[in-house]
């Protein structure tokens, strides 16, 4: 398990695609022979007696040997009173009759030892799951890396290797981001149920398998089991997963980076009632869609052409063992090749492994299909993982984007712009249109391109994740067109676009964004019922009185289904946040104090609390939550504003213009920081200041209403050349 910092802070619900075991349970996560999962499910070896290939290719898979109960066999780590120090502890690994455990520090600094319960990961690093307070599992960010010595491996390393991770750091091993019940655990076993108590904040957490194994793929087996054993003719069957939907329903589950809604996917239901995956948001992929953090598999694959066309994750993985079906360009030439494949019968016939559409020389170092079709990028310090979304390179996205590109990785001593000339030399006419330069405006706000990616939003011939990011998108726009394109995307036949749409929707004010939204607080969906729900609680304090009790049931149910995630502080704050639109401030300020004791670093929790306070009459008490925010996030625009706007109602306007100009100068695109730096420099008297800052703010985003408050500060200080020439470009508009 890996956690960037940024995303350790965030504790995004980011559970890992991983490799599981079997074995005796032990330890305070078990599997509870008495209880409803335990009952539908049989275990793997009841599957062995009828389908004896598929259980031994599956013996001895990642999937089967993901997380095991310690063990001689399951432990690949050097426990032999081994030693590795790190940011000033030194961590011990000791083997004897009370079986393995780690002497290293806890979650107070001190040198304390743990038993290790259960082995998590096998290659190329395996990771040590220890026994925490409360029924919790953690799993230590010291690891082995299992390559060989010859590759390097056979050695403890840490998997934040250029940081100082002391105890206190959201990155520590004993802090949430490394607990495996809600991290990892859904993901690692089959069967999960998590069990938090909110009252305790303790887990019970339960498996039915402590492996994904058979049924995690292929449903609950208890009623196949019985029918096989009965000898009937018709009965109950397993999900076969023979279908590019089914596949991908199922896989998508944990190869995939999102949010776990609830607990009991089973592989006959759909994914997007048990889990809500991510967009091709900032800071996960690249504008281009490329990976950046890690986000599995899913976001990528469903990019690609390959997915367009019906290839199942089946025709290149074979699912028991996990294995590539074929190593090497064999894999990509089963079906791209001279003779085509009658089953994908559109492919281009060709010999790719030719120079011809390579172009480069035919010999032993020659790239693979892979090396220029699916770059990897290493997570974990050793654990290289490759780009599903089967892309062309393209080096001339790189030079405007610097994003990374296939040329590139081999020829690192040349420039993007060399990789693109090369290619231009290569293929006559100028490469096809990519959303990447779009996108990575519109990440930016940026008012030219509000038409083009209305566009994507509306284009469908292109994949749903794409359409989806583009209605997001729209969030920060207000042209007609793009308004209706939300209204096309509320009703689209993909839930992720509805979901798009339903961001984009938050343009939109109170009493539109209920109209246009409401019919999808009854989707067939869960994932879009909750976006809808979610979508509509800051609308509450506009709403009629008839709307908001139209609207309470709905947050009501909303309410409930976030303890699920009641354990994390997100889930915490959006308790809050529901709170506090029901006006039960008491309700949403226990919320908010429980998110800072579950992670005393969470940053959206400080600013949310200070700004409780600031609503309930209290608002001397924000300030040092404010301060320690910024002590956390100092490049944080929005804490930054936040803390100014606490100075100027404290009366201290003075203090607040440095931190409103850092704000303005961290983010000069988004226009709102501007906005409140040059009211701040009118305020203190410093007009001319204040239109240079807003002259500034309109080149990036020649906003009206931005131009308008310009005219009124030139007017207001007698500036009657700008304010001419504001009234100018209105009066044109």
């Amino acid at each position: 398990m890996s956690v960037s910092r940024a995303h350790g802070q965030v504790l995004l619900f980011a559970l890992m695609a991983g490799v599981a075991g079997c074995g005796e349970e032990s330890g305070s996560v078990r599997q509870s022979p008495g209880s409803q999962v335990a009952q539908a499910y049989v275990g793997s070896s009841a599957c062995a007696e009828c389908h004896a290939e598929q259980y031994g290719l599956w013996t001895g898979s990642h999937h089967q040997m993901a997380m095991q109960p310690v063990s001689a066999e399951s432990v690949l780590g050097d426990f032999s009173d081994a030693q590795f120090d790190y940011a000033g502890t030194t961590s011990t690994f000791t083997h004897g009759d009370s079986g393995f455990s780690v002497r290293t520090d806890d979650a107070n600094g001190q040198l304390a030892d743990f038993a290790v319960r259960y082995t998590f990961g096998v290659e190329p690093l395996q990771q040590y799951l220890l026994e925490g307070p409360g029924g919790r599992l953690q799993a230590l960010a010291v690891s082995w890396d299992s390559r060989s010595k010859a590759e390097g491996g056979e050695a403890w390393f840490h998997l934040h290797p250029d940081e100082s991770v002391n105890h206190d750091d959201v990155l520590h091993w004993s802090q949430p981001a490394a607990n495996w019940n809600f991290m990892c655990a859904d993901c690692h076993s089959t069967g999960i149920e998590k069990n938090y108590d909110a009252a305790s904040r303790t887990y019970n957490t339960k498996f039915a398998e402590v492996s994904v194994g058979c049924e995690a793929c292929h449903g609950q087996g208890a009623r196949h089991v019985s029918w096989a054993q009965s000898g009937a003719v018709d009965g109950a069957q397993i999900i076969r997963m023979t279908s590019q939907q089914e596949q991908m329903n199922t896989c998508a589950q944990c190869h995939s980076r999102r949010s776990q809604l609830r607990d009991g996917f089973t592989a006959e239901q759909d994914l997007f009632d048990y889990y809500l995956p991510v967009l091709l948001e900032e800071g996960l992929y690249h504008p281009d869609g490329q990976i950046l953090e890690e986000v599995y598999v899913y976001g990528s694959y469903t990019q690609s052409k390959m997915h367009e066309q019906g290839v199942t994750c089946g025709n290149c993985h074979e699912p028991h063992s996990n294995r590539l079906r074929i190593e090497g360009n064999g894999l990509c030439t089963q079906c791209h090749n001279p003779g085509g494949r009658p089953d994908f019968p559109t492919l281009r016939r060709l010999d790719y492994e030719s120079g011809e559409h390579h172009f480069h020389a035919q010999t032993a170092a020659s790239p693979g299909c892979v090396s220029c079709h699916m770059t990897d990028k290493t997570y974990m310090v050793i654990d290289d993982r490759r780009d599903h979304s089967f892309r062309i390179p393209r080096p001339d996205l790189s030079v405007g984007l610097n994003t990374p590109n296939a040329c590139n990785d081999c020829h690192a001593d040349q420039t993007a712009q060399w990789a693109a000339a090369r290619i231009q030399d290569w293929y006559a006419g100028n490469p096809p249109d990519h959303f990447a330069p779009i996108f990575a405006a519109a990440r930016r706000s940026e008012p030219a391109v509000e038409v083009a990616i209305t566009k994507i939003a509306m284009d469908r011939s292109q994949p749903a994740i794409v359409r989806a990011t583009a209605q997001s998108l729209l969030v920060s726009y207000e042209l007609y067109g793009s308004s209706a394109a939300i209204e096309q995307g509320l009703r689209d036949p993909h839930p992720l676009v509805r979901i798009g749409a339903l961001r984009g929707a938050q343009r939109w004010a109170a009493g539109a964004r209920w109209q246009l939204t409401k019919h999808l607080l009854e989707d067939e969906t869960l994932a879009v019922r909750i976006e809808a729900v979610r979508g509509l609680v800051s609308a509450v304090p506009a709403l009629s009185e008839a709307e908001r009790k139209a609207l309470r049931p709905y947050l009501e149910k909303y309410l409930r289904s976030l303890s699920f995630n009641a354990d994390a502080p997100e889930g915490q704050s959006e308790l809050a946040r529901v709170y506090m639109a029901l006006q039960d401030t008491t309700a949403a300020e226990d919320a908010l104090k429980t998110s800072l004791q579950l992670n005393p670093k969470w940053v959206p929790g400080l600013v949310n609390l200070a700004d409780l306070y600031r609503g309930t009459g209290r608002d001397d008490k924000g300030g040092a939550l404010l301060d320690q925010a910024l002590r956390l996030t100092p490049e944080s625009s929005d804490v930054l504003l936040s803390k100014a706007l606490w100075l100027v109602r404290q009366g201290d306007s003075a203090a607040s213009l440095p931190l409103l100009e850092r704000a303005w100068r961290l983010t000069p695109e988004i226009s709102r920081y501007a906005y409140v730096y040059a009211v701040a420099l009118h305020s203190a008297g410093r007009s001319r200041d204040a239109l240079v800052v807003m002259d500034a703010a309109l080149v990036l985003r020649p906003d009206e209403q931005l131009r308008q408050a310009a005219y009124g500060i030139a007017r207001d200080a007698r500036l009657d050349k700008k304010m001419q020439q504001y009234s100018r470009v209105l009066q044109d508009r």
